[in-house]
């Protein structure tokens, strides 16, 4: 007998907890599609005629926010690295200096070179010295034309030498100046490559910068709404991690389309925002095909939790009718897509 009121408790229990479950599901609760009315009252006051009107629906596509300069900075010659001066997140302007490299055997280079000259200057003026004589020497029958011939060569020589060691010198001094490293651009920095006392070979980074007054949004579009777009024209964009909406011109489109996508990219350019970051997700809208459609003001649309209500007039009598909201056409006025229809009134009340 205790085995079977045992069995029957736990019986109940779980009856209980699927009651409970089904009630939290919503199994319960009456449901309201769009149209259904609420209660009704008397009202004469203000209304607005509901009409339907040509709405241009968007397409959003999806995109990411990128630098519309960026580079990165990098070594020109063979050379340790000194010192760094930046780091992640430091704002540079163009033409200071951010690193600089050894140049002890540049420096040696340009001394070893200019003492060269010196002595091929010496070595030049004394040729041309004894050129001078032999050329007098000849004129006087005392000497042949072939030694007249070796000096004129020796001088020769000794002038090309001479051009040579000044473009040695000027390579030097050049490659002297690029072991002081100043930033190309206005920006911020992004990464730092390298460490002092890294060894450098031409074309190896060492930080990345870009310039975070001058973004873009970078996006892939269809190749049949591609057809429609120009650079130029506006279209609007969203940064959900910041709030960001605002107008973005195009101003590129490439014009050559994934093979496998099937899509053009197109770069929009945005202005400055504080908070927007390269590499964050935006949204562009797109210009759809027109539709038309109803659509009411938005301060008529009232909330009761996920519900969407307006009150509609019927003979005198003031109704509440759910109805379902498409897209908003601006900031006063949105799309409703069921609940409506053309001609009904809805109640203007004065705000309390």
């Amino acid at each position: 007998m205790q085995q079977v009121t045992k069995i029957a408790g736990i019986s109940a229990a779980m009856g209980v907890l699927a009651i409970a479950i089904a009630a939290m599901a919503g199994v319960f609760n009456e449901k309201m599609p769009a149209g259904t009315k609420a209660f009704a009252e008397e009202y004469n006051g203000q209304t607005h005629t509901v009409s339907l009107q040509a709405v241009k629906s968007a397409e959003v596509v999806s995109g990411s926010v990128d630098a519309k300069f960026n580079t990165r900075v990098s070594s020109r010659v063979l050379a340790q690295l000194k010192t760094l001066h930046v780091r992640a997140g430091d704002t540079v302007s163009a033409g200071q200096l951010i690193a600089t490299l050894e140049d002890a055997d540049l420096k040696a280079q340009v001394q070893q070179v200019k003492a060269q000259q010196s002595a091929n200057d010496a070595q030049l003026a004394q040729a041309k010295k004894q050129l001078e004589r032999v050329v007098a020497l000849k004129a006087q029958g005392l000497v042949a034309q072939n030694q007249v011939d070796e000096w004129q060569t020796k001088v020769n020589e000794l002038e090309a030498q001479s051009a040579a060691l000044v473009q040695q010198l000027e390579g030097t001094q050049v490659a002297l100046g690029y072991t002081k490293i100043h930033a190309p651009i206005d920006g911020k920095v992004v990464e730092r490559l390298q460490e002092p006392g890294t060894m450098l070979s031409p074309g190896m980074a060492i930080v990345s910068l870009y310039n975070p007054t001058k973004l873009q949004v970078h996006t892939p579009v269809r190749e049949q709404q591609a057809a429609f777009l120009r650079v130029g024209d506006k279209l609007k964009v969203f940064v959900p991690a910041v709030g960001l909406t605002e107008y973005a011109q195009i101003s590129e489109i490439v014009p050559v389309a994934d093979k496998q996508a099937r899509r053009f990219a197109i770069k929009l350019d945005i202005g400055f925002a504080k908070e927007v970051k390269p590499g964050m997700y935006a949204q562009v809208f797109l210009p759809g095909e027109e539709q038309v459609t109803i659509v009411i003001p938005r301060k008529l649309v009232k909330r009761y939790g996920q519900l969407t209500m307006v009150e509609v007039v019927e003979q005198g009598q003031l109704q509440k009718r759910y109805v379902r909201l498409g897209e908003a056409v601006n900031n006063n006025e949105v799309q409703v897509l069921a609940g409506l229809e053309a001609g009904e009134k809805i109640a203007i009340k004065p705000a309390i």
